[in-house]
């Protein structure tokens, strides 16, 4: 089957051959792109013929790093994003009982609050919780999953008390009588409660729905950015029962379950839309609940740095391992020392990336002067950009202005001739790709300030890295990220060009249509 795309701007991505008038696609690849009169011929008696109505086609956006059976879970939790104090929290909780009708003793689950953005600037404690119900155990997510809370009655059921120490990697948080007071960050919570949140029982349903949404933001290839053994079935069910709407590639738990990928040699390529990619592995925290891994202190912190989940020695091996499997790494990286930490174990190995294409992910605090060793080494940066918006504010506070401007060094990157990505970490925030294109332009956070004007970069810049470089990132340039013949027909059909829109308004750009292969998986409402 063919359908010819005319009458509106056709946004090719490819650098001589910007803009084309027409498009014609067959069986779900791309079979020319060029002008109307050279494409009619072409196309059969039977061939769709798709007016634009002024309206903008360009290559689908991919995301380049996120969770997203975490971010199917966060669909049957109690969705605590807005909240904007304590006593909205427990609000929510409340409501979310009754509405549910949950018997005593059954477990409360929310995610999505970020103690930056509540009134009291901090985070709730067990006895607040307490407050909202004594009668069922409670769990509640930060929006960066790297620290939760629970109230007394989870505390119990874990078997926690004031006896237990901090172990390498992580903390428990304690009142002023070094009670605990049911916060917990890191591994404490990662490797504890926090797998309980993650747990993917009846999941399917809300995978299917996850799917739609991210499609909804223009992506048709996404990522499960930590993936175990369990996910890797899951998807691998989804296929098999046709409900897999996107590409996804999993990166695999490198600590924990490197034998999964061992084992899968067959998932190298794609399997009713999904494969794996290779490793990841996680070597620090998070910027905006200061446990990210800096190469100074936090501001007035004293000498308080954040701190590493593996040693050096830990790193290196765990670097050398991919490199000698030919694997692709993806490697959680916040903080500046935690960026070296990456950086020294590529160093160490001596051996070229260029087959391995290993990425740092997040990049959040990398510094300017790191991206030679950057470039020597091979390693690539997916930026988590949007962060100058939701928590730039936050970073001001955190690192002082001089750092927290170089946040997201973008431009610096293309300065060095580095290629790069962006992503939303989703669940953190939405996997909203047009959203990270403003962010990276703009650069103003959520109070309205300019954070960093000297690493803006244009909007063609900006789209590269949801489109053509992240189709690099994911070795598949050959059939992603442009718009030319032989290439999947992966697009997305926006209301208007984003390179002709106002750069404040760009993430006010309205995604019509996302297409996978040729086929409609999202359409928006008329």
């Amino acid at each position: 089957m063919q359908k010819l795309y005319t009458n509106g701007t056709i946004l090719t991505m490819k650098e001589n051959e910007l803009y084309s008038e027409a498009l014609l696609i067959r069986n779900g690849s791309i079979q020319a792109v060029g002008t109307r009169k050279d494409l009619e011929p072409l196309c059969e008696a039977d061939c769709e013929r798709i007016d634009l109505q002024g309206a903008c086609l360009m290559p689908s956006f991919i995301d380049a790093h996120s969770h997203m059976l975490q971010f199917a879970n966060t669909l049957k939790f109690v969705p605590l994003k807005s909240c904007t104090c304590v006593a909205d929290i427990q609000e929510e909780i409340k409501r979310y009982i009754e509405e549910k009708q949950l018997a005593d003793g059954e477990w409360v689950m929310g995610f999505g609050y970020d103690h930056n953005a509540l009134a009291e600037h901090r985070h709730p404690n067990c006895h607040e919780l307490d407050a909202a119900s004594r009668t069922h155990p409670i769990i509640l997510a930060h929006s960066s999953f790297h620290m939760g809370v629970l109230n007394t009655m989870a505390l119990q059921a874990y078997g926690l008390d004031d006896s237990v120490k901090n172990p390498e990697g992580g903390s428990y948080g304690r009142d002023e009588q070094g009670h605990l007071n049911g916060y917990m960050e890191e591994v404490t919570f990662m490797r504890g409660p926090g797998e309980r949140v993650m747990s993917l029982e009846n999941i399917d349903a809300y995978a299917v729905e996850a799917q739609k949404i991210y499609a909804s933001f223009g992506i048709t290839t996404a990522q499960e950015g930590f993936a175990h053994r369990s996910e890797v079935d899951i998807y691998e069910r989804l296929g098999r029962s046709d409900q897999m709407l996107l590409d996804m590639v999993a990166y695999v738990d490198i600590v924990e379950d490197s034998e999964v990928v061992q084992q899968r040699e067959d998932l190298k390529e794609y399997r009713n839309h999904f494969r794996i990619g290779g490793y990841k592995l996680f070597l620090d925290g998070s910027p905006q609940g200061k446990t990210a891994w800096m190469s100074k202190p936090y501001v007035n912190s004293g000498d308080y740095c954040g701190y590493p989940i593996y040693t050096d020695e830990q790193v290196d091996g765990y670097v050398q391992q991919a490199l000698d499997e030919h694997r692709q790494l993806l490697v959680h990286c916040n903080g500046d020392a935690a960026s070296q930490q990456m950086l020294n174990g590529y160093h160490h190995s001596r051996q070229k990336t260029t087959d391995t294409r290993p990425v740092m992910v997040h990049s959040q605090t990398l510094r300017p002067d790191q991206l030679p060793q950057l470039k020597e080494t091979g390693v690539m940066p997916s930026y988590f950009v949007a962060h100058v918006y939701h928590w730039g504010d936050v970073h001001l506070v955190n690192f002082g202005k001089q750092r927290a401007e170089n946040i997201s060094c973008t431009a610096s990157a293309l300065k060095n001739h580095i290629p790069f990505t962006f992503h939303q970490d989703t669940p953190v925030i939405l996997p909203d790709m047009l959203e990270s294109v403003w962010a990276a332009v703009n650069r103003v956070t959520k109070n309205g300030v300019v954070l960093g004007e000297q690493q803006r970069i244009s909007v063609l810049e900006a789209l590269k890295a949801v489109t053509i470089n992240a189709a690099y990132q994911y070795f598949e340039e050959d059939r992603k990220g442009t718009l030319e013949a032989g290439k999947l027909a992966d697009l997305v059909i926006l209301n208007e060009d984003p390179l002709k829109a106002e750069p404040m308004k760009l993430r006010d750009i309205q995604v019509m249509e996302t297409i996978k292969e040729g086929r409609t998986i999202y359409k928006k409402a008329a």
